[in-house]
């Protein structure tokens, strides 16, 4: 912020000089009459912009994924940006503007510094960085007050000017203070309630139980869920509240005790469905996200005060509305006037759609959704049918997917692959380029949840051991071989690089779907089958995509050796060939390789990968096995379910956090559900013995 400001005033500065030398003294004159008024309209254009991609970032996913990450960055910088520009332009004065129109215009770009509703922060970084923002802040405003002070005159647009000056220091403190509460020192704070009643009548401190670490079942809270007259939807969302408040210090990687209540009701999963599951975790996750990266949560911390300073903004603005338009005379030229009238209508409307989207808000609905008062029952019938559709809701919708196999046998068909390599150095063309997005239907839900809960009685078994739980997490797939009475010693990796492993069982698995595909082995184990090729190309996509979300390996380097080793296979076609028929070629050619061929000492991945497809393959025409393709398939699925639990088990909540930026991932979802589940290091029972009333030590 203090550097945007620090450019700004250079550009101001220098400016005149370096434009006459560069456009000429016509140009240079025209850009100094329509400098200020464009860059107006450009900051208002901006604020519309920074609504339709804040909300877009937080729901879309699919392809544009990436373009839509990089578009919200540039338009979050753009609009700090030229906003500071404006003011500090403002600053210097204008010969083309009226004295009155420099101080009417200057609080717009505060309301503009302020943000939308529903993006303070890009990404974590800023939260951390709040005081920061505070110092530019404190500057902005004192910079807005000396261009008042100092280009005031005695016309209505300086008194019209003082309620926009109030409203939009409100807003940009807003902003500041939501900055501040989602850092992490702070976050933490809030993890810790007092263990008593605001109610100086309800019971004694000790008869109050603990939820968990530092959060009590008061007696407020009990009613928030518990209260019989709300209606099973508000239920349902309180719940999902409850249960992310449960959660809080996951998220900051911090871990916590939950009572034997919640844990052996997995934080109100364990009656649900793996559909219902998805989805309240899915909720939880908007709830962090809210929470991190909008306002929302603190206008509901303090909803009252929050409905004051909004009606402040609201009226304010309107209120100057109306008195721009009956009191203003035509001394202003029209181009002028029709700016001022824009920046009002741009205000009002921005203000507007935040209030509707607050109204209805899931954090509104939660609290307000109820049938008390005849207010309460009107706000539920308005949002009756979005109240409604929460629960039916799947959860996560969309994953990605990154056939490696797939992108080798386009980049060997296709001419122009060596210069397109030696240009694209990071291999942006590889990683993003060849993703795809595949709906997350119900039969992978049901399989990851089944796999969780199976991994959750076993540890139950064990007595909820921590050190078997640490085994139980980090199996990744050997347990499944040794399950199914394989030798290990015929499975076993040559590197322990967990992301090579990834590599290996990748290509093995794409090899034998390939190979079942085009022999049509698909019959009744179809399901199985795209389960187990969904969480393959999945888990290549994090190594291709997101590698900070895995534990470090050299996922960099195998790939690279992997697409060395198909070079030295099969040569850079010269050749127009029908894809379907190259990789035909392309997968008969690798399982044709006689394993002697094969190194096992190379770091590239292909010809292990190429080893384990043929044992793979071979279990099936085994006798002695009397395997089917199903059994096949299904081992696969679940050992590719073993290293995502690996990777989720060891991936810390800030990169998770993070990636809520670009619609959340299924790896994220997967280490809430675990968390539910007791899956977790970070989650502990609490155990205590029955004459112990305190509610458990604060601490783990």
């Amino acid at each position: 912020m203090l550097f945007t400001i620090a450019i700004s005033l250079l550009y101001v500065e220098i400016k005149d000089s370096v434009l006459k030398r560069i456009l000429g003294e016509i140009l240079k004159s025209f850009w100094s009459e329509w400098e200020l008024r464009l860059m107006v309209l450009v900051s208002l254009v901006l604020q519309f912009l920074l609504v339709y991609f804040g909300r877009k970032r937080k729901k879309y996913t699919g392809k544009w994924v990436p373009a839509i990450a990089i578009s919200a960055w540039l338009i979050y910088l753009s609009a700090d940006w030229m906003a500071t520009l404006v003011l500090s332009t403002l600053l210097k004065g204008s010969t083309e503007l009226q004295n009155g129109l420099l101080v009417f215009w200057t609080p717009f770009l505060l309301w503009h510094l302020g943000s939308p509703y529903n993006i303070t922060a890009y990404s974590l970084e800023d939260n951390e960085l709040w005081l920061r923002h505070f110092l530019g802040m404190v500057f902005q405003i004192g910079e807005a007050i000396y261009i008042y002070v100092r280009f005031r005159s005695n016309t209505a647009l300086n008194a019209m000017a003082l309620p926009l000056f109030m409203g939009g220091v409100i807003k940009y403190a807003e902003r500041i203070w939501a900055l501040r509460c989602a850092s992490k020192k702070q976050l933490i704070n809030y993890f810790y309630t007092s263990s008593t009643s605001k109610n100086p009548d309800e019971s004694n401190v000790f008869d109050h139980k603990m939820i968990r670490t530092g959060l009590f079942d008061l007696p407020e809270k009990r009613d928030f869920v518990g209260d019989p007259s709300i209606a099973p939807e508000v239920k349902f969302l309180r719940e999902a509240h409850l249960s992310f408040d449960i959660f809080k210090p996951l998220f900051a990687d911090l871990p916590f005790q939950i009572s034997q209540e919640f844990h052996e009701d997995m934080v109100y999963l364990k009656s649900r469905s793996a559909d219902e599951a998805f989805n309240f975790v899915g909720i939880e996750l908007e709830f962090l996200y809210d929470l991190l990266y909008t306002k929302n949560p603190i206008q509901h911390r303090q909803h009252r005060l929050s409905l004051i300073f909004r009606c402040i903004c609201f009226l304010s603005v309107v209120s100057v509305l109306i008195a721009f338009s009956v009191l203003h005379k035509i001394d202003h030229s029209t181009v002028d006037t029709a700016v001022t009238y824009l920046l009002l209508v741009g205000a009002v409307y921005l203000e507007i759609y935040s209030s509707y989207m607050h109204f209805r808000s899931k954090w509104t609905m939660l609290r307000f959704a109820i049938p008390r008062t005849k207010l309460h029952k009107l706000y539920h019938w308005l949002v009756d049918y979005r109240l409604s559709s929460i629960p039916l809701k799947k959860g996560i919708k969309k994953m990605p997917q990154h056939d490696l196999i797939d992108y080798f046998v386009k980049a060997t068909a296709n001419r122009f692959t060596p210069v397109i390599k030696l240009i694209d150095t990071a291999n942006l063309l590889q990683r993003f380029g060849n993703a795809k997005w595949k709906p997350v239907d119900i039969d992978l839900k049901k399989f990851i949840f089944c796999h969780l809960k199976e991994k959750r009685s076993k540890y139950e078994k064990e007595v909820l051991k921590l050190d078997y739980l640490d085994k139980l997490l980090g199996e990744k797939g050997d347990n499944v071989i040794k399950k199914k009475g394989l030798p290990l010693e015929y499975w076993k990796m040559e590197s322990t690089d967990f992301t090579r492993r990834i590599f290996v069982w990748h290509i093995a698995t794409t090899l034998v779907y390939y190979d079942d595909l085009d022999k049509h082995r698909r019959g009744t184990c179809d399901s199985f089958l795209e389960i187990g090729k969904s969480l393959s190309d999945y888990m290549m996509y994090l190594i291709l995509v997101r590698p900070s979300m895995l534990p470090n390996g050299f996922s960099e380097m195998v790939n690279k050796e992997t697409y060395d080793q198909v070079q030295r296979f099969f040569p850079q076609s010269t050749t127009r060939k029908n894809l379907k028929v190259s990789r035909k070629e392309f997968i008969a050619g690798l399982l044709q390789l006689p394993v002697v061929f094969i190194p096992l000492s190379s770091t590239g991945a292909i010809y292990e990968g190429v080893k384990f497809a043929k044992q793979l393959q071979s279990l099936v025409r085994d006798s002695a096995l009397r395997w089917d393709d199903e059994e096949k398939w299904k081992m696969i699925s679940e050992v590719w379910m073993e290293m995502m639990i690996y990777a989720a088990s060891l991936c810390t909540w800030e990169e998770h956090a993070q990636q809520l930026r670009h619609g959340s991932e299924l790896l994220t979802h997967v280490s809430l559900l675990m968390a539910h589940l007791g899956l977790s290091t970070q989650v502990h029972r609490l155990e205590k013995s029955p004459d112990d009333h305190s509610g458990g030590l604060p601490f783990p």
